[in-house]
């Protein structure tokens, strides 16, 4: 697995705690702009994002974990899409097969069983938030699918990789 630290890729200037009750504000750049957001809506943040995590990839590798997570961001990125992790993430949720992600839109009770890959989730959130894990082969994919499904967006989409169970489309 090859990491960097692009410019492009959002930089946190603080260490923020994803599910500390309260947070100082804090600064990023989303795409060239310094924004500041507060420390509760950065918590609930890379709480979504951890969410995404844990949902969609609790039973990947770390690369595919940390796949997940950068496909969520690129998409806050876009513009295409809504420009918060948790709007990407929610998106649809209730449009029944409308939804962005397959967790948000089963029906089914969302909780947190396993602490392990929980915790995992949540490092994983902040260290792809924070710009400190970018993987290279997924680059600026937009979409992702299992292995075992064939949606007909993917043919016209640009093939970036295979990361476990998932492919990747930029």
């Amino acid at each position: 697995m090859k990491r960097i630290a692009p410019l492009a890729l959002l930089a946190l200037t603080a260490f923020v705690d994803p599910l500390a009750a309260t947070t100082p504000p804090t600064s990023l750049i989303l795409s060239g702009v310094p924004v500041v957001i507060d420390g509760d809506t950065l918590a609930k943040e890379q709480r979504c994002l951890a969410e995404a995590i844990y949902f969609e990839a609790r039973s990947e590798g770390e690369d595919g974990r940390v796949a997940v997570a950068q496909v969520v961001l690129n998409r806050v990125r876009s513009g295409t899409y809504p420009g918060s992790v948790c709007g990407v993430v929610y998106q649809n949720r209730n449009r029944h097969l409308a939804c962005q992600f397959s967790f948000a839109c089963t029906g089914k009770s969302l909780r947190i069983k396993e602490s392990e890959p929980w915790e995992e989730a949540v490092r994983i959130a902040r260290d792809v938030y924070e710009g400190r894990t970018y993987l290279e082969e997924v680059g600026a994919s937009t979409h992702y699918h299992a292995d075992y499904v064939q949606p007909d967006w993917a043919k016209k989409l640009k093939k970036m990789d295979v990361i476990g169970r998932h492919i990747f489309y930029s």
